[in-house]
């Protein structure tokens, strides 16, 4: 069973609760009251909590605490939480974008860890794709439109997500798509990079919602990963099943075999991929139409200038977003860009453990202090 308690044996702890059960371990300002844990992953786990001091104002609001674990030890995993922190910093106030309330940093063992408050959602795409939920061309839109307008707003400050799938956009009891976990995310700027090198390696994400040049090439890629993750979603939102559902690598290029046909030849040497361990078959391409039959030719469309094998021949996200199958949930006002880029070159400084720890502590304390000021 898990329990919560007040630690009063150290000033540290004084005003702060824990909360334990057999595997996780919190702990937090004593005004959350932490509910259950909601799941767990390779870089942390996420529980539900009440801010007990809304309570007083006679609304119990709900929240999401993000604990990121294992950071402290390996600098790699201290960049990347950074690199998350930074990115919600930035990205701060989009309504399709998840929303970062207030941050934290604890030393002290079992709890050690960077801690990410959140608004909680109680559900994510994934959970309302696979439910009984029937969705008209209309829900379909109106989903497709609000995460194209979050990825737009990231997409203009140069940042790419690399890791868009259904159970990393959180839907909210309103309606309200909104895209979390910048884990994976990715400066991409050539004026950030030492010496104007944009090639970026160590990616890994989301098999089924991973670009064809993300697992044939390890040369340089660009935005439209995410336009390739954009049009798997649009397909599972129609056919409510994965696109491209495979079990590894070999098999993932197969799945994209068998509804694409096999790339052209032109395509494979214009990137140099590497197809040496892929067990060739000949695979015609099949008509989107088949497989979704009761799609409307606007989405149809759509899906066949996405999800293309050549990436740089997929359309941009303004270019999604002026095709016809958004025209009637549009709005213009929905879509803000950044009037900034995202500076990620604190990563080319950041090369030990101690100076990454003071990075992190140093975006901790700005963050509360503007939290804080907005407050007041």
């Amino acid at each position: 069973m898990a329990s919560i308690k007040t630690n009063k044996s150290n000033s540290y702890l004084k005003s702060c609760s824990t909360y334990t059960d057999n595997e996780n371990h919190f702990l937090v300002d004593s005004r959350y009251e932490i509910i259950r844990i909601l799941g767990k992953g390779s870089y942390g786990v996420v529980c539900s909590a009440i801010d007990t001091k809304s309570i007083n104002s006679g609304i119990e609001h709900k929240i999401a605490i993000k604990k990121v674990t294992k950071i402290f030890n390996k600098e790699i995993l201290l960049i990347r939480a950074i690199r998350e922190l930074k990115l919600m910093k930035f990205f701060k106030g989009h309504k399709n974008i998840a929303n970062l309330l207030d941050l934290d940093v604890v030393y002290i063992k079992p709890y050690e860890g960077l801690y990410c408050f959140q608004e909680l959602c109680d559900l994510d795409l994934a959970r309302v794709l696979y439910s009984n939920v029937q969705f008209s061309e209309f829900h379909i839109q109106n989903f497709m439109y609000q995460i194209l307008c979050g990825v737009k707003y990231i997409h203009s400050a140069d940042v790419i997500h690399r890791d868009l799938k259904p159970g990393n956009i959180l839907v909210t009891t309103q309606g309200t798509l909104k895209i979390c976990d910048f884990g994976l995310a990715r400066g991409i700027n050539p004026n950030f990079f030492k010496n104007h090198q944009t090639t970026i390696t160590n990616y890994v994400a989301t098999r089924w919602y991973r670009a064809p040049e993300l697992i044939l090439s390890t040369k340089s890629y660009n935005k439209s990963v995410d336009i390739w993750a954009i049009g798997c979603i649009l397909g599972e939102l129609f056919g409510r099943r994965p696109l491209f559902p495979g079990k590894n690598s070999n098999e993932q290029i197969h799945e994209l075999f068998k509804i694409l046909g096999n790339p052209p030849l032109e395509v494979i040497k214009k990137y140099n991929w590497k197809l040496d361990g892929v067990n060739w078959v000949k695979y015609k391409q099949i008509k989107w139409k088949t497989l979704y039959p009761f799609a409307p030719n606007d989405a149809i469309t759509l899906l066949d200038k996405i999800l293309l094998w050549d990436y740089k021949k997929r359309l941009s996200i303004e270019e999604i977003l002026n095709m016809n199958f958004f025209k009637n949930v549009r709005n213009y006002y929905e879509e803000p860009i950044m009037n900034q880029l995202f500076n990620f070159s604190f990563e080319d400084n950041s090369n030990n453990l101690s100076i990454l720890k003071e990075v992190l502590e140093c975006e901790v304390k700005e963050f509360k202090e503007m939290n804080k000021i907005g407050v007041e």
